[in-house]
């Protein structure tokens, strides 16, 4: 044969037979015909072929045959080099019974294949590697049923209007930057055992875009799972979604059971629905910093919680309603003029985890100035970074910062919740807070500061460094290795301007001495966030918020007055500091009051406790 030839087997003449287990190497580009009768409705094929290959290049089409293979460790169709295989109306099966599944279909470098009128029957082998794999090229399925796993690896997948189905392992697994594309198939499968699970598809740092779609493996709580990929659910209908580190946008899809986000996934969309089982499993979970925008979330059927929230979740303006369902048939129940029927209970909505970091920094009490001032830094830093992200010159922002500030106004609680907020908002890559002092910088002979500066600015990257008491760094001579800290610093910051944000904490008075050291500290640290000394009032709000967070209970009238007495008889004005010393003193005179007494009250602290730790 030459390129371009037409090869027509004869009907009832089989290939297989003379081929003795070898497979069929083209590198033409040429068609091969065989012959299908219609016998009492069913398919058969008249021509078998025992496998073949195709590689250098050649485009091969294969029409009306059934390739087959009786032994393990075999291809049906191997496609490779730049080749392509159009298979239209084909059966491939391999129909050993023992040994190690081999790829059925195997397409890799660079090479496209494309399956119309396909089927691909079971593997009698169960070890869950009946499949096709394409790596490093593309496959399209148009009207098929295959009953083998798609495994993708930096390939392009089409499937349209076809049956995707295995109970071995995944039906389809998508990684290393796949594109994915399903419209109107359905897929069913997955496995679970007692170590391992196998989602019905599974797309790992690919791109998925499925439209009118079936996702079918009931009684489980990810039968499309993703992770670190982009996805777009369109129409269709899914047993159960889990999306990890992942950016999707989800209209008009019906979740069978449940859904779950974690991890700074993000959400948007205008309307999904959840029908939800009452399994005892939550029907919507949301965690790990995730942001849902999503104009409308339906539910059907209401389980106690339907939503779980972690506090760190932002789900904007996301409207939830409760509809109508018919659980029997899995859709919600529609009127005459076709609109849903709300229902007449609504679910619960549980929360959990630490609040916002800056719900707790807008929480905390007093240093109004310095939450107002926090609340400005924030917005303009998350306005840059979006300018940034829409393509906007703006002004590189400087985040570094002076805390300035008496003992005990909350310096460091503070810093560490900004570098909260900061990681929150996108604004630096990490959650990562250093806190260091002088003596973690400051080397004790020459050369050893630049190797421990450096050491600790390495740390920090992506995160928050936070030096206490950064005025000692100033103390001394010229000579003073402190110095040398501080040209590293200089330098570091500089050098990696939009890596590291550094705040330089320490007493106001003496901080100024500290930025008269080098010239260059007080252009490179623009924000100066003051923390006002805490009130009287202040400070029995914190004390007694102290004290219910460690479950005592005291009256506070008599708490007040021992607060006001201690604090204008005591020289020790150390703010928040000061007020948890108070309570520590408080709870030695109850501990010393209790101790030993049968059947005393271990949580009630009475006047006379009060009494005695008056000064």
């Amino acid at each position: 044969s030459s390129d371009g030839d037409v090869i027509e087997i004869e009907a009832g003449f089989d290939p297989f037979n003379g081929q003795n287990n070898q497979s069929i190497v083209i590198t033409k580009s040429i068609t091969i015909q065989g012959h299908v009768e219609n016998r009492e409705n069913e398919h058969i094929y008249t021509n078998t072929i025992d496998g073949i290959v195709v590689k250098d290049g050649a485009t091969v089409t294969l029409q009306n045959i059934c390739i087959q293979k009786n032994t393990d460790k075999s291809n049906a169709i191997t496609v490779r080099m730049g080749s392509t295989v159009i298979a239209e109306d084909v059966y491939l099966i391999n129909k050993s019974t023992t040994g190690t599944n081999y790829p059925i279909v195997y397409i890799s470098g660079n090479s496209h294949v494309q399956l119309k009128n396909v089927t691909v029957g079971a593997s009698k082998i169960s070890d869950g590697k009946h499949r096709i794999y394409v790596e490093n090229s593309e496959l399209t399925i148009r009207n098929s049923w295959i009953c083998a796993k798609v495994y993708l690896k930096h390939a392009q997948f089409l499937c349209h209007k076809s049956q995707l189905e295995y109970t071995d392992g995944c039906v389809l697994n998508g990684n290393e930057q796949s594109t994915i594309q399903l419209i109107s198939s359905t897929l069913t499968g997955g496995k679970i055992l007692s170590k391992e699970v196998y989602p019905c598809v599974h797309i790992c740092d690919s791109k998925l875009t499925c439209q009118d779609c079936s996702i079918n493996q009931p009684k489980f709580d990810m039968a499309l799972l993703v992770l670190n990929s982009q996805m777009t659910l369109k129409g269709g209908q899914v047993d159960s979604v889990s999306l990890d580190h992942t950016t999707a946008n989800i209209n008009e899809t019906l979740i069978r059971e449940s859904f779950a986000i974690e991890n700074g996934t993000q959400v948007t969309g205008n309307r999904f629905f959840i029908l939800g089982r009452d399994n005892g499993k939550v029907n919507l979970y949301i965690a790990g910093r995730s942001n849902i925008q999503v104009c409308h979330i339906i539910f059907g059927q209401i389980s106690n919680p339907n939503l779980k929230l972690e506090r760190n979740v932002d789900i904007g303006k996301t409207a939830l309603d409760y509809y109508q369902y018919n659980l029997n048939n899995g859709t919600f129940v529609v009127d005459q003029t076709n609109h849903y029927i709300s229902a007449d209970k609504q679910g619960q909505v549980s929360y959990f985890g630490k609040k916002p970091a800056l719900d707790r920094l807008n929480e905390m009490i007093g240093i109004s100035g310095v939450k107002s001032e926090i609340n400005e830094f924030i917005a303009i830093a998350q306005m840059n970074k979006q300018r940034k992200e829409q393509g906007i010159s703006s002004d590189a922002m400087t985040l570094h910062s002076l805390f300035l500030g008496n003992p005990g106004t909350g310096k460091t609680t503070v810093a560490r919740i900004l570098g909260e907020i900061l990681f929150d908002k996108g604004i630096i890559n990490d959650q990562k807070f250093v806190e260091v002092s002088r003596s973690d910088i400051v080397g004790r002979y020459i050369g050893e500061t630049a190797i421990k500066t450096r050491k600790v600015l390495e740390s920090a990257l992506g995160g928050v460094l936070f030096i206490d008491e950064a005025y000692t760094l100033a103390n001394g001579d010229e000579k003073d290795f402190g110095r040398e800290a501080i040209d590293e610093i200089l330098k570091f910051i500089e050098d990696h301007r939009a890596d590291v944000v550094v705040i330089f904490a320490g007493y106001t008075d003496r901080m100024e001495k500290f930025l008269k050291m080098n010239e260059g500290l007080r252009s490179r640290i623009p924000n100066h966030f003051m923390f006002e000394d805490y009130t009287p009032q202040e400070l029995i709000e914190i004390g007694w918020n102290d004290l219910k967070a460690k479950n005592y209970i005291v009256d506070k009238t008599a708490y007040t007055d021992l607060v006001m007495h201690n604090f204008n008889v005591s020289h020790d004005h150390s703010n928040g500091r000061w007020v948890r010393n108070l309570n520590e003193r408080l709870i030695r005179k109850f501990a010393v009051r209790v101790a030993g007494q049968q059947g005393e009250d271990l949580s009630a602290i009475k006047q006379q406790d009060i009494d005695a730790a008056m000064l």
